[in-house]
């Protein structure tokens, strides 16, 4: 009889953890995706349109290079081959100093758009949080597996692009 009373217990616990509300949101995604991100992104690239353009011009050139190379190999002496060695890898070493930076600064700048619209973030996450009455509210990163009927992600966004 203890035995039974016993297994009820445990079945009532596991019935009541059950019952716990759960949800996952992807706040990286929800910041970037939101409308001030979006804002944000338009304004950088057009700051940095010169920088995109020069990488956009270095990349042109390094495949006609590369495609000349190619198909006239066969063609050229050692000494243009070397030439157009050089030219390359010249083209190349200023194509990668110049995507670095761009992407040192896209990186510097996501983040400080992160920083800044934190705050908001957090006030629309516990709203939603409180309306639902969520007992708990995971990362993704920390979830194995769930059903997109959890994601939280896109209520989020919504709850930030209203509060503007």
């Amino acid at each position: 009889m203890r035995f039974i009373y016993i297994a009820l217990l445990a079945m009532t616990a596991t019935l009541a953890h059950a019952e716990m509300k759960i949800a996952v949101v992807d706040m990286k995604r929800a910041v970037l995706s939101s409308d001030q991100a979006k804002v944000a992104v338009d304004k950088f690239r057009a700051a940095k349109q010169g920088d995109i353009d020069t990488i956009t011009q270095l990349e042109k050139e390094l495949k006609g290079i590369q495609e000349k190379m190619s198909t006239s190999a066969d063609f050229m002496s050692e000494e243009e081959r070397r030439k157009m060695k050089a030219t390359f890898d010249e083209k190349a070493s200023t194509y990668q100093f110049h995507r670095q930076n761009m992407q040192k600064a896209e990186q510097q700048e996501l983040q400080s758009l992160a920083q800044l619209m934190e705050p908001k973030m957090q006030k629309a996450l516990k709203t939603i949080i409180e309306d639902s009455k969520y007992d708990l509210v995971l990362r993704p990163e920390a979830v194995i597996y769930s059903t997109g009927a959890i994601d939280i992600t896109k209520q989020l966004l919504e709850k930030m692009n209203e509060s503007k």
